[in-house]
């Protein structure tokens, strides 16, 4: 208790082979022989902690939307604009992190995204008011947005090539898991002590926010790549210490200087990169995966409780338990993922979930006049298989760039995914207000559809590579 009250533990002795202020080379020879250490896996509970709560926290409004409805006779349009506004803020804050993690570090940014979304969590819990209410959900988004995209960069950063997929996706599934925990609870919390208590429980975040920094090191990735090698070491001492301390690390010299020789022909890089001819097929592709994740996750799973109470006339308890399956499914498929992606690569599973995606919402629209149980089955089925290649960018997106742009490269994706949220709810409540669920589910179809032949044409494999590999030299 006495090393956090005043500051982060010491650095321990370097190990065997390494010295106090390595080069650049060692930083990433070190990284690369870690294999799981207790120091790695603290980092990714705690920061999957913060990734819990935003998906817990992103998926609240959908379970108490039917009841805001009934108390705010909400329009169906009203409706759209009270989902676009979490969007919005998400968009924002998917921009605006990454920016800061490149300038702050990776832990700083994440720390102030998950107080940030758990102050305005409570801020959500404490109001009754309709246009209040939107703009804090608004200014929540913010942190709900920058939170994940730095999450994945740092869990990336900070292990070795070797079942990374597996390592980063095990962290990813705390963010379905999220969703489940959230839906589920609702069935009781909802019915029971009304909507207020969703925000209450997602205020959570501020816990973490204030034990993060204490309790995990910054990415020596990142470290290095800022010419802060002394720190970087000092990091890489954390996540090795349980293994230094029973044996000694020792690196192999040819390693480090390969290692080296491949960062000396490398340049720093800038954002406008990501848009000029070296990256932008990388970014094109990250694109249509994300945008497909947006227009599902909040153009279908944010409505499933409301449309399975307004169109099928399902009894509240009912709709929530199941938009619950819908979320089991994506759990499940986030799980399925973390066992495919180092195994048979990260494009196949994208582009095999999402056409099975785009088959599961064809059927939907299909039997849309059958039973709500049919079509609840469907839904959750496509959110499964959106799930399975949602979680997969997760580790495939910050692979596409360097150290120097990756955060923002990945806030570049989840901006792409907010920037799909923001209109994907609005073609729902059109089709609500209309009585056309059918166009709406064949047009949800048709987006998963393109993106699998986008990644399956154009996409890289970036299975078992180190990230310094995959960077693209001039």
């Amino acid at each position: 208790m006495s090393n956090q009250a005043s500051g982060p533990p010491p650095a321990a002795k370097p190990p065997a082979g390494t010295t106090a202020v390595p080069v650049h080379g060692a930083v990433i020879a070190r990284l690369e022989q870690l294999t799981g250490t207790p120091m790695q896996i603290r980092a990714r509970i705690m920061v999957g902690a913060a990734t819990f709560f935003d998906g817990f926290d992103v998926i609240s409004i959908a379970a108490v939307l039917p009841l805001l409805i009934r108390q705010w006779s909400l329009t169906p349009w009203q409706i759209g604009f009270l989902l676009s506004a979490g969007a919005g803020g998400q968009l924002i804050g998917a921009l605006l992190f990454p920016l800061l993690a490149e300038r702050w570090g990776r832990i700083r940014a994440i720390t102030l995204s998950s107080g940030l979304t758990g102050l305005l969590s409570i801020g959500c819990a404490l109001t009754d008011h309709y246009g209040l209410f939107m703009l804090l959900r608004f200014l929540q988004g913010i942190g709900l947005g920058g939170e994940l995209p730095v999450a994945a960069s740092y869990i990336n950063e900070i292990i070795r090539a070797e079942g990374r997929g597996r390592f980063v996706l095990m962290y990813e599934t705390i963010f379905p898991l999220g969703l489940l925990s959230s839906m589920a609870l609702s069935t009781w919390l909802v019915p029971t002590y009304g909507w207020h208590s969703m925000y209450w429980v997602g205020g959570l975040p501020l816990l973490i926010a204030v034990s993060l920094p204490w309790l995990v090191p910054e990415s020596p990735r990142w470290l290095a790549g800022r010419g802060r090698l002394a720190e970087a070491g000092q990091a890489l001492t954390r996540l090795e210490r349980a293994v230094a301390e029973a044996e000694p690390v020792a690196l192999d010299p040819a390693r480090v200087a390969s290692f080296q020789h491949l960062l000396d022909t490398q340049v720093s890089r800038r954002a406008r990169d990501l848009f000029r001819p070296d990256y932008l097929r990388r970014t094109l592709v990250v694109a249509t995966i994300w945008i497909t994740c947006g227009v599902l996750q909040y153009g279908l799973s944010s409505w499933l409780p409301t449309i399975y109470r307004e169109v099928y006339h399902a009894p509240l308890r009912l709709a929530l338990n199941l938009a619950v399956a819908g979320s089991v499914s994506s759990l499940l498929g986030s799980l399925a993922s973390a066992l495919l992606v180092d195994a048979v690569g990260r494009k196949p599973v994208i582009v095999h979930s999402f056409l099975g995606c785009t088959l599961s919402l064809v059927l939907a629209g299909l039997f849309r006049h059958e039973s709500v149980y049919l079509v609840a089955g469907l839904c959750a089925l496509a959110l499964g298989l959106m799930s399975c290649g949602f979680l997969t960018a997760y580790v495939y997106t910050p692979e596409q760039y360097p150290t120097s742009i990756r955060a923002i490269g990945a806030g570049l994706g989840g901006a792409w995914l907010k920037i799909a949220s923001l209109g994907a709810p609005l073609v729902i409540s059109g089709a609500m207000q209309h009585g056309h669920l059918g166009p709406a589910f064949y047009g949800l179809a048709l987006v998963p559809l393109l993106a699998a032949v986008a990644v399956w044409g154009y996409g890289i494999e970036t299975r078992g590579q180190v990230l310094e590999q995959l960077e693209i030299r001039r």
